[in-house]
């Protein structure tokens, strides 16, 4: 796998992505090319942003966001293909990208803390975290509202909130 900056020609597929994956993203409205415009735009503001590619293809995106150079610490964010996102290729492609964002984060940006927050329902995501030397440091009770998914009805969920100290 590739890691290499965001560039224009991806911003279509990511934003299709996004769209799509709503129910795990902070994000609940539905983005427009001009959203996605602004966000590219913004890309170097508090944040580094990589295009993540197997094969020479877009696969997804990740990268450091909150970026606090003060306080020398930074949060994940990572996102596949919609289709890989439901794959069991999910596992390597997430632990690929937490191994590049420490190591980049860690020694080139000089950061204390990777953290990431993971809504309760990803499982999955947090085993992951867990394996990749993530320790759970709390949790806010009734943080965000997202639909359920088999109702579809609006419900309050809590988010986990994980990091990674430099060693």
């Amino acid at each position: 796998m590739k890691f290499v900056p965001i560039q224009k020609e991806h911003l279509s597929r990511i934003k299709k992505w996004r769209n799509e994956q709503t129910r795990i993203l902070r994000q609940n409205k539905v983005l427009t090319d001009k959203d996605q415009q602004e966000w590219f735009k913004n890309i170097n503001k508090g944040q580094v942003l990589f295009a993540m590619l197997e094969y020479g293809e877009l696969i997804g995106y990740c990268g450091l966001t909150h970026l606090d150079q003060e306080n020398k610490r930074a949060e994940i964010t990572f996102l596949v293909a919609t289709p890989r996102n439901k794959m069991r290729c999910f596992g390597n492609d997430f632990e690929n990208a937490i191994n590049f964002l420490c190591s980049y984060g860690f020694n080139i940006l000089g950061l204390h803390k990777i953290f990431a927050e993971v809504f309760e329902y990803r499982k999955n995501v947090i085993k992951l975290l867990e394996e990749n030397g993530f320790k759970k440091e709390g949790v806010l009770k009734d943080h965000i509202i997202k639909k359920e998914h088999h109702s579809h009805r609006n419900k309050f969920y809590d988010s986990i909130i994980m990091a990674r100290l430099q060693k």
